[in-house]
């Protein structure tokens, strides 16, 4: 696509409709690659064409926003994402009811209201993304919206609703997608954080072992995934934190940290690198490295603070740890 771009600009065919398409197409490859930093960017270029062409109502505008969103969503930054796809929203539906909105648009919306701990609208609209996908037998949405729901429900410690969900999407998956794919490795690292909220650590560690290692080695084989790998540590670091082994956690967090830092510009903000900050804040304050710890919980109530807002209770979490682990004199 950059080599079609390339081409482009010399070409007397070259026109801003072309550009809108070929942009369009190349966000959308470096998103699926797992390169949401350089996609999130290609895709405002995209919707700066859309005005000048007459198509901010469009279609185009609703795959622009919700494919931007799902990148900036992946970065960490929930609050952008949350602008852009109520502004898809917005545009696809008829009236005021949101009876005309794809299933995909709710499910995606759904996962970024998760990230913002809102988490009974995000239910809401999970629920309404798998009743249309059932509806149309649209399995990617099923499958994705039953994970959402699994989540959330761990979250709100609803651990058998959260198993129901679990047990419904395994077998989708496995008649949907080849092994090996990362949203196996998804999967696992969902059961085990719902696992580890049970208590049971012998069936959780191991899972998000799995987890882990399906997604490693899809990264490694070039394919879909790579963006997942930091979400697998954080999880398994979060499991391994319940679990009393707070060097593992450590490590775990670290590990995500480094990739996640490597994936964007120094200085940006994120929900996920905060998250990750807290975790390796805990393990360290759980292995009396107090100044360290204290050091880790500022990083992360910074960037929680930037990409959740003071309200969000991680970033509440993150500013009282901080406070509690600054040594007194």
């Amino acid at each position: 696509m950059r080599t079609v771009q390339e081409i482009l600009k010399h070409s007397p065919f070259d026109s801003e409709n072309l550009q809108l398409h070929t942009s369009v197409e190349l966000a959308e490859a470096y998103r699926v690659a797992g390169q949401n930093y350089l996609a999130s960017s290609t895709f405002e270029q995209a919707a700066a064409l859309l005005e000048p062409l007459g198509r901010s109502d469009t279609q185009t505008a609703v795959v622009i926003f919700n494919d931007w969103a799902l990148a900036l969503d992946k970065l960490g930054r929930p609050l952008e994402a949350e602008k852009l796809f109520r502004r898809a929203i917005d545009i696809s539906r008829a009236g005021q009811t949101e009876e005309t909105v794809s299933p995909v648009l709710l499910n995606n919306y759904s996962k970024t209201l998760y990230q913002l701990g809102r988490l009974e609208e995000a239910a809401d609209y999970a629920e309404r993304a798998y009743g249309k996908a059932q509806r149309t037998s649209d399995q990617m949405v099923i499958y994705q919206s039953l994970y959402g729901r699994a989540l959330i429900y761990i979250e709100q410690r609803d651990f058998n609703h959260a198993a129901s969900m679990l047990a419904e999407m395994e077998p989708i998956l496995r008649r949907s997608l080849p092994s090996g794919n990362y949203w196996l490795g998804a999967l696992a690292s969902a059961q085990a954080l719902l696992a580890a909220g049970r208590g049971d650590f012998q069936v959780a560690l191991p899972l998000a072992d799995r987890a882990v290692a399906i997604v490693e080695a899809a990264s490694k084989a070039g394919r879909a995934g790579s963006d997942f790998l930091p979400v697998a540590l954080m999880r398994r670091s979060t499991v391994e934190l319940a679990a009393g082994q707070p060097e593992r956690a450590g490590e775990d967090a670290q590990r995500a940290l480094t990739q996640l830092q490597a994936a964007v510009p120094p200085g940006a903000f994120s929900s996920m690198t905060g998250r990750t900050y807290l975790n390796l804040g805990r393990a360290l304050q759980s292995q009396g490295k107090r100044d360290e710890a204290e050091a880790a919980f500022r990083l992360a109530a910074e960037h929680l603070q930037n990409a959740l807002g003071l309200n969000h209770t991680d970033t509440r979490s993150a500013l009282q740890l901080a406070e509690l682990n600054k040594p007194h004199q």
